[in-house]
């Protein structure tokens, strides 16, 4: 009887050590787990994200509390970092925080993620499973990279084509890309000197996918007042994120204009005692440092210079020093970016005919009736004479 008792006593041990340990060792039921922050939201691929997550104890006070993250993919734990956190003690209706660093694939697609995290008391094979959500979504970044014109030398008072390489450098897709350039405003009249032709200011880009680059292209009016110089202009670009939300990036750009100066003479002639040269500038850019020689027998017989030669301008130059015959009037100049042009002009030094210079009248038909009546004296006393004769 004794030992059946005994036996008895000892299956009642067996059989209530397992409650008992589960009693001392197991995570209460109050205790949760909720994620805090999540910084930055949402995550970015091939970035860093923190999650600080809290514990919530909404019963009695446990001690030897264990909490353990097990990220998957597309997450790592930071480099350096301890998995797991202990809190010696959870005091009853306390909330005690713990924050984790993630290293978020840099090829993850955007989505809502779940993370696991266990807790356990002293046995971590005994656990219980927590998931929380983590958010993430790619961001777009445009870099503006090669840009080109057609012609490669945009000229005021001309059409030029301008084309701008944009390349998705960020981490997210990008979607019904509307670009708009606009160059900025003359200071004076207020208006912009670069305007675009008809919808040549629009361009429209279906998508941009990470790492993929595209062209947009725009048709511009230069007008004829626009000076050598880069115009600023800002390129705004209106798109649709991963997340279906409208969004703005806007880029500043820069136009350059240069004109291109051409001299070229109006005319040549001597003019008193002086051999007068007018010359224009019939191009569109400004002509710099101008020296003008006048040459004949390979010898520069005398030179002049000028400071500037505007477009449109002229400007009238007189030479000494010259004879009659062939002579070469040598210009040089520089451009507004100081390229170098020379041209050599020949021209002939003859004196002027008074029809020629516009300094007097065109007699020539008055000569033409005094011969003329000449004639006719010369003929009438040569009749008069013969008749005489004749008595």
């Amino acid at each position: 009887m004794k030992n059946k008792i005994a036996l008895l006593a000892c299956m009642v041990v067996v059989l209530t050590l397992p409650a008992m340990a589960s009693a001392q060792y197991s995570v209460p039921s109050y205790i949760s787990l909720i994620l805090n922050t999540q910084t930055p939201y949402p995550a970015e691929p091939g970035s860093i994200v923190n999650l600080e997550v809290a514990l919530q104890n909404l019963g009695s006070s446990t001690s030897e509390l264990n909490l353990q993250i097990v990220p998957s993919e597309p997450f790592s734990l930071l480099s350096g970092e301890d998995p797991v956190k202990t809190f010696s003690r959870v005091s009853a209706f306390d909330t005690v925080t713990h924050s984790y660093n993630l290293v978020v694939d840099k090829d993850a697609d955007s989505a809502s993620y779940e993370v696991e995290f266990r807790l356990y008391s002293s046995d971590p094979t005994s656990y219980i499973t927590k998931k929380l959500s983590v958010f993430v979504q790619g961001t777009p970044k445009i870099h503006i990279g090669e840009i080109t014109t057609v012609p490669e030398v945009i000229e005021p008072g001309h059409e030029a084509e301008f084309s701008v390489k944009l390349e998705n450098v960020g981490t997210g897709d990008m979607d019904h890309l509307e670009l708009t350039l606009e160059a900025e405003e003359d200071s004076e009249t207020e208006e912009s000197l670069i305007v675009p032709v008809l919808s040549g200011g629009s361009f429209y880009i279906d998508s941009l996918a990470p790492g993929e680059e595209k062209a947009a292209k725009f048709k511009l009016d230069i007008d004829n007042e626009a000076e050598y110089k880069t115009y600023m202009s800002t390129l705004t670009i209106n798109y649709r994120n991963e997340a279906g939300e409208d969004a703005t990036i806007t880029k500043t750009i820069g136009i350059p204009v240069k004109g291109s100066p051409i001299i070229e003479i109006l005319s040549a002639k001597v003019d008193d005692s002086d051999f007068k040269v007018d010359i224009e500038n019939i191009g569109t850019g400004n002509a710099k440092a101008l020296k003008i020689e006048f040459i004949q027998d390979g010898e520069v017989k005398d030179s002049s210079v000028a400071s500037e030669l505007k477009p449109t301008r002229h400007k009238t130059l007189r030479f000494s020093g010259f004879r009659y015959g062939e002579a070469t009037v040598k210009i040089s100049y520089l451009d507004e970016s100081n390229e170098a042009f020379t041209s050599e002009n020949r021209v002939d030094v003859k004196m002027q005919s008074s029809s020629e210079d516009g300094s007097g009248t065109d007699t020539s038909w008055l000569s033409s009736i005094l011969f003329l009546l000449v004639l006719a004296e010369g003929y009438y006393i040569w009749r008069l004479r013969k008749k005489l004769k004749k008595k």
